[in-house]
């Protein structure tokens, strides 16, 4: 239900963590933080191992494994999986890390291995979104924690929506602040009915991050963004699907089975064209129409210089599904 203009906002507890789904751009647990700057990965496969903003994570054959995010790559199907339950995925610096570790691992198997992302978490909300924990013991120099978590945070969200293949997010509860974000660079959003959208940034003093202020014009206007940016309107699943955020909404029960399907049938689609499509979508809102028109012209003679091309042209007039090996 839609709150009205300066109605309070509401506190639920998601697994343990106290989210502000009136207004959030960030949480905190009760009692101690439980925030850490860097706790050693799981090894499994090792190969090498990344840094970022001064913290380690380790990058393995396929998978990331912390204990903030995982991320498995099987079948041409990559899953990240935001894994700090305990804290409602909240952002500290060693989750900037391991996502980072993670695009880093995605981008270098965009296309081979992984032909298609899906994003998921782990426990009743997907993010929280920025750990105020954190901030909080570092007021001292507020500007100086901003900058070594929010900088690298927007560079691996970027890298993430340029990925030359399709990301599906799945919102199994609710997501919120930077963590918005994540959904943002997905080009199919599925959620949950327990799934909230809210900002929040208002009540922490706070611009926002995660490029809510470059989404949320295009993909629900602009009256409808300042009213969530500005006002804090929180959006609920059937809300935000008839907003245009969510692709579509899903019993929570059948959620990840629906986004496995999904994003295993992107997964085996015409890899590159997919990735053209996507990048024309993204670049769309601020291309000139000219310009817009020979891109789409270098984007079709390079999708049929592929493979699937060819394989989907015969499949066609041989009136049969085509068989797509994403190259």
């Amino acid at each position: 239900m839609r709150r009205a203009v300066g109605e309070p906002a509401r506190v639920e507890d998601v697994d343990g963590v106290e989210v502000d789904v009136g207004g959030l751009g960030g949480a905190h647990r009760a009692g101690p933080p439980a925030w850490v700057t860097g706790a050693e990965p799981t090894r499994i496969g090792q190969v090498g191992r990344t840094t970022c903003s001064g913290l380690s994570a380790l990058v393995y054959a396929g998978v990331v494994s912390t204990d903030r995010i995982a991320l498995t790559i099987s079948d041409g199907l990559a899953e990240l999986r935001l894994d700090r339950p305990d804290a409602g995925n909240a952002i500290d610096p060693a989750w900037v890390t391991a996502f980072a570790a993670a695009v880093a691992e995605l981008e270098a198997r965009a296309g081979a291995d992984a032909r298609a992302v899906l994003v998921t978490a782990t426990g009743r909300a997907f993010t929280v979104g920025g750990d105020l924990a954190h901030f909080a013991g570092a007021l001292d120099d507020l500007e100086a924690a901003m900058a070594a978590m929010v900088a690298p945070f927007h560079d691996a969200l970027v890298r993430l929506a340029e990925l030359p293949v399709p990301v599906v997010c799945a919102v199994q509860g609710p997501i919120a602040g930077g963590g918005l974000g994540l959904a943002w660079c997905a080009d199919v959003v599925l959620a949950a009915p327990q799934a909230r959208f809210a900002t929040g940034f208002h009540l922490l003093g706070l611009s926002g991050d995660g490029a809510s202020s470059w989404w949320l014009p295009r993909l629900v206007g602009l009256r409808l963004a300042q009213e969530m940016l500005l006002l804090g309107r929180v959006l609920d699943a059937e809300e935000a699907l008839g907003a245009g955020l969510v692709t579509e909404v899903v019993a929570a029960e059948a959620l990840d089975d629906r986004a496995r399907e999904v994003a295993a049938a992107l997964a085996a689609g015409p890899t590159v064209a997919l990735g053209h499509a996507r990048a024309l979508l993204r670049a769309a809102a601020q291309t000139p129409m000219r310009e817009h028109y020979a891109r789409e012209v270098d984007a079709m003679l390079a999708c049929s210089r592929t493979a699937d091309a060819v394989e989907g042209v015969r499949a066609f007039g041989e009136r049969r599904p085509p068989r797509f090996g994403g190259v």
